[in-house]
C-alpha cells in the first residue's frame, strides 16, 4: 500500500479528531493510527497482500467495531467487505453489495463528504430499498 492509498483510507475514517501515526504499534506489515485524545480508540491497516488490506477500528473501550477489506488497484482502494458492530450486542454486522455499491457510487473524500451526497440524492430516490439505506446511512453520520 502506497501513502496516497494509506491517507486516501485514513480520510474516510478520520471525523472531528485525527488519527496520528503510531511509530511504536505500526510496523512493515501494518499501519497502526492513535487518537491523541484516547489511547483506545484506534484504527490499524494491515496488508493481507500485495492488494488487500484490512482495516480494523476500535471504540474508546479498545472494542473493534469496525472490519473492512479494501483491494489496491491503481491508485484507488476500494472496498470489498464491510462489517459493524452491532450495538447492544458482540458480533459484526456485514454490509451488503448493493449498500457498499451505494456508498461507492456517491462516496467523496470523506465520510462527511459520503453523507453529504447521500442526503443530497435523498428526495430524487425512487427506490424503496436504496431510499432505506441512505437515509439510515444519513441518521448514523
Amino acid at each position: 500500500m502506497n501513502k496516497k492509498q494509506e491517507q486516501q483510507i485514513l480520510d474516510y475514517y478520520s471525523t472531528t479528531d485525527k488519527y496520528i501515526r503510531s511509530k511504536t504499534y505500526s510496523n512493515a506489515h501494518q499501519s497502526v493510527f492513535t487518537k491523541e485524545s484516547d489511547k483506545y480508540q484506534w484504527l490499524v491497516l494491515e496488508q493481507k497482500s500485495q492488494c488487500e488490506v484490512e482495516v480494523r477500528q476500535t471504540d474508546s473501550h479498545g472494542t473493534i467495531t469496525a472490519r473492512d477489506n479494501y483491494e489496491l488497484t491503481r491508485n484507488i482502494p476500494k472496498c470489498v467487505g464491510v462489517e459493524r458492530l452491532c450495538e447492544g450486542t458482540n458480533f459484526q454486522i456485514p454490509f451488503n453489495a448493493d449498500e457498499i455499491n451505494l456508498i461507492y457510487q456517491f462516496g467523496e473524500q470523506s465520510k462527511a463528504e459520503t453523507c453529504a451526497s447521500l442526503s443530497a440524492i435523498l428526495p430524487q430516490v425512487k427506490d424503496s430499498n436504496t431510499k432505506q439505506i441512505a437515509s439510515e446511512r444519513e441518521s448514523t453520520a
